[in-house]
């Protein structure tokens, strides 16, 4: 065994082995620090305390935007109901132009039939 292979085998050794120091060294600090603020009775661990007016501020602005989306609904609310009455108002429109399209059509076909019939009477001499 020569020192080429104690080199070998310290040098990753020694990089492992100090890298791990380093994170044991870094947990330890932070569990000291813990120790020190729960004694304190400060804890890092919980929520953060916030202060009275912070949160009946909070609530003001949560109370502000409910009344909102509140709002928003009706009007989209009020918004659907007046499409839907427009859109039936107008498909009645479609509806009664449909139906006078036809009925003079019909009655139009009926008065260009009478009209050739009695141009056919007059042509004929029959009407005489």
């Amino acid at each position: 065994m020569g020192h080429e292979f104690i080199s070998e085998v310290l040098q990753p050794l020694s990089v492992f082995g100090g890298i791990a120091m380093i994170i044991w060294a870094s947990a330890k600090a932070k569990l000291e620090h813990r120790k020190l603020d729960m004694q304190r009775g400060q804890t890092t661990l919980s929520q953060p305390q916030v202060s009275q007016p912070q949160d009946t501020a909070v609530l003001a602005e949560l109370k502000a935007l409910k009344q909102q989306m509140a709002e928003m609904h009706s009007t989209s609310h009020g918004f659907d109901l007046s499409f839907d009455e427009a859109l039936g108002r107008l498909e009645g429109r479609v509806g009664r132009l449909e139906m006078k399209s036809a009925a003079s059509a019909s009655t139009g076909a009926a008065t260009s039939s009478a009209s050739a019939d009695a141009a056919a009477t007059l042509r004929n001499g029959q009407g005489q």
